[in-house]
């Protein structure tokens, strides 16, 4: 049977690079039993960059964009972008969001035809805009999810698309089961993943958003590592998984 390891990038798969090189080894030598899929909210030409600097494995598909856009050796897996395509209407959302004055320009090479990414400021106020967006979006027509991650990063998306909601499409593909799938991540954005019926590591250096989320929601499936970054998904694999 093979096994599904979906992991984050940014402060789980990478964040402290002996850690990294030590895991990319253990995953190297376990290659014909795992199916290796990178869920980041980076763009792909951004994770490209940063799967060469760090000298990461190729992914066997990758999760783009905040689960918004799945690739497969480069090349984006076409059924899944019609999905979200459907009914959406990218320069609406984008005027609406000028309602919201606290949500920072988007960063340009972060955009795709499903993604509007901003920056917020922590504060109680920018909060609010967090909790009102998407009954303002729902009452215009124009639904649309708000994800807020790494105290900063604010994400508009399709309802449908997320990362859990990828790594099940790709779970269905493979016809890889719960117990076979484990999925990585430190913050917001993550939480998507570690909602699905599958087992889950956050890892040591998690942010307060996923913590807040595992006190409240957490189960015998999601596993607290003691450690940080990849040293966690070592940790956590070791836990759930037997080689």
């Amino acid at each position: 049977m093979k096994f599904l390891l979906v992991t984050d990038l940014d402060n789980t798969l990478v964040g402290d690079d002996e850690a990294t090189q030590v895991l990319n080894q253990f995953l190297l030598s376990k290659r014909s039993q795992i199916c290796l899929v990178y869920a980041t909210g980076r763009s792909h030409a951004s994770t490209s960059e940063l799967i060469a600097q760090k000298q990461l494995l190729a992914p066997d598909y990758l999760i783009a964009g905040v689960g918004s856009e799945i690739y497969q050796d480069g090349a984006l897996d076409l059924d899944s972008a019609e999905d979200l395509s459907q009914g959406r209407d990218k320069m609406a959302i984008a005027s609406l969001t000028q309602q919201f004055s606290p949500l920072k320009s988007p960063y340009p090479k972060e955009q795709n035809p499903w993604k509007i990414s901003y920056s917020l400021e922590p504060t109680a106020e920018n909060s609010s805009t967090v909790q009102a967006f998407p009954q303002k979006s729902t009452e215009s027509g124009l639904p649309a999810q708000i994800i807020f991650s790494s105290n900063s990063d604010v994400d508009l998306l399709p309802q449908t698309s997320n990362k859990g909601n990828a790594l099940t499409y790709l779970q269905k593909r493979l016809q890889i089961p719960s117990e076979a799938t484990l999925v990585c991540g430190d913050s917001g954005n993550d939480i998507s993943m570690f909602e699905q019926d599958v087992r889950g590591v956050i890892v040591g250096n998690a942010l307060s958003e996923l913590l807040e989320w595992h006190r409240e929601c957490g189960t015998e499936n999601h596993y607290l590592a003691g450690s940080a970054c990849a040293w966690g998904i070592m940790e956590g694999m070791a836990y759930f998984w037997e080689f």
